[in-house]
């Protein structure tokens, strides 16, 4: 019976929540393996393990051959391997190219297979064949055409809320055919920008935790006001205040739209950050400000898991969404599983987004995800919790119907 969840869970089709991929296919960057396996994810672990930023400049260019990139990056990659990032190629190179281990000798061989699925429908392969992806939620700059067979867009709100130049005016100025003079005027503008998003898709998208704290504290109007005037007189960079009354501005349009706002918290991606600045903790008062507004904060706040499932306790309005986290840590998405299970409602919990601008990575992400949530299911039924048939309805309702319901997809 144990073995029949998993082959359910394996089969099920999904709901991807976040992706970075081109809206295209056509428009895939082209490259070798190396060359596109690194633009993500791991080489944030093989520049960690000493991989230098001239060597890895050029494994990603044109120069070398794909046996002389091997040699640059083979004692790092050995070495991280075994991390979640290392994890999900090995599985895309097994699975989709057939190649066991990726080693000198099989490095030329794997770039071989990489390059003729330039010929193939690759995304097709990928994304449906293999992935069994129903759709996935692109994350983009806003209203760019994209291929609805596989995607929805999330918009982002980045630029709007927190404008660093007299040219992010003036773009905005274009896109919504208002002149921007005044602060007013750019409320107003913001307004029209954000009706221009929810007409295509519902689905927003911050990730100002990069550049950032998520404390958007309650703020003054007329200092806000003044910081704007600034910026459009002489392009002075405003303080937080100007992007924390536009945030809430924003938000609280937004909230009036029905709309869904993915934030991202927890770790971030790259080599070097300030992580204190994406605690989900601190989004607790927009949390309490806007009780009508749809949060889903992603990556389980990883390393802050256990204080994001406690915003989600507390605020019906809050979901969880698990994209990134399984090749982030494997054994944490695991343990606060297991936990979140026990603690709130599985309706809150979207299980897997792949987050990832490598395609062949998502294939790799979404079976650990799978192997994950069937493993923590298991062991649940085994402990008497719930039987089988409860455990398939909760895989189901992670991977496909809660962010099918979340997203408004059919």
């Amino acid at each position: 019976m144990i073995g029949e969840l998993t082959d359910y869970l394996m089969d099920l089709e999904i709901i991807d929540t976040h992706e970075h991929l081109a809206p295209f296919e056509k428009d895939r960057p082209r490259g070798d393996v190396l060359s596109d396996f690194l633009a993500h994810y791991f080489k944030v672990d093989l520049i960690s393990a000493g991989l230098s930023a001239e060597d890895y400049a050029r494994v990603m260019g044109p120069d070398l051959a794909i046996g002389e990139k091997w040699h640059l990056v083979e004692p790092f990659w050995q070495v991280c391997r075994l991390t979640g990032y290392g994890q999900a190629l090995a599985i895309a190179a097994r699975d989709i190219y057939g190649i066991e281990t990726i080693d000198g000798e099989t490095i030329e061989a794997l770039n071989d297979a990489f390059l003729k699925g330039f010929g193939e429908d690759h995304y097709r392969k990928v994304l449906k064949d293999m992935s069994h992806i129903r759709l996935s939620v692109l994350d983009n700059a806003g209203l760019v055409a994209y291929d609805p067979d596989y995607f929805i867009l999330a918009n982002r709100i980045d630029a709007l809320v927190c404008p660093q130049s007299i040219a992010q005016i003036e773009t905005l100025e274009q896109q919504t055919g208002l002149a921007i003079g005044s602060y007013r005027d750019y409320l107003e503008a913001c307004a029209v920008r954000l009706a221009q998003f929810a007409a295509g898709s519902p689905v927003l998208k911050c990730g100002l935790a990069y550049v950032r704290s998520l404390d958007f504290a309650r703020a003054s109007r007329a200092e806000a006001a003044g910081a704007f005037q600034a910026l459009r007189a002489s392009g002075k960079r405003p303080g937080p205040a100007l992007a924390n009354d536009l945030f809430r501005h924003v938000v609280g349009l937004a909230q009036e739209q029905n709309m869904v706002l993915q934030i991202h918290t927890g770790l971030q991606e790259g080599n070097g950050n300030r992580l204190v600045n994406s605690h989900p903790a601190h989004l607790n008062d927009v949390l309490l400000d806007f009780p009508r507004m749809r949060f889903d904060l992603f990556h389980i706040g990883y390393p802050y898991q256990a204080e994001l499932g406690v915003l989600c306790k507390m605020f019906p309005h809050v979901s969880i969404d698990m994209c990134w986290a399984h090749i982030i840590s494997p054994v944490a998405c695991r343990q606060i599983l297991a936990e979140w299970l026990e603690f709130i409602p599985y309706t809150k919990i979207c299980g897997f987004g792949g987050d990832y601008r490598v395609l062949d990575g998502i294939y790799g992400h979404q079976l650990m995800a799978r192997r994950n949530i069937a493993q923590v299911l298991e062991d649940k039924v085994r402990a008497g919790l719930f039987g089988i048939a409860t455990a398939r309805e909760i895989g189901k309702a992670i991977l496909f119907d809660n962010p099918a319901r979340i997203f408004g997809i059919a």
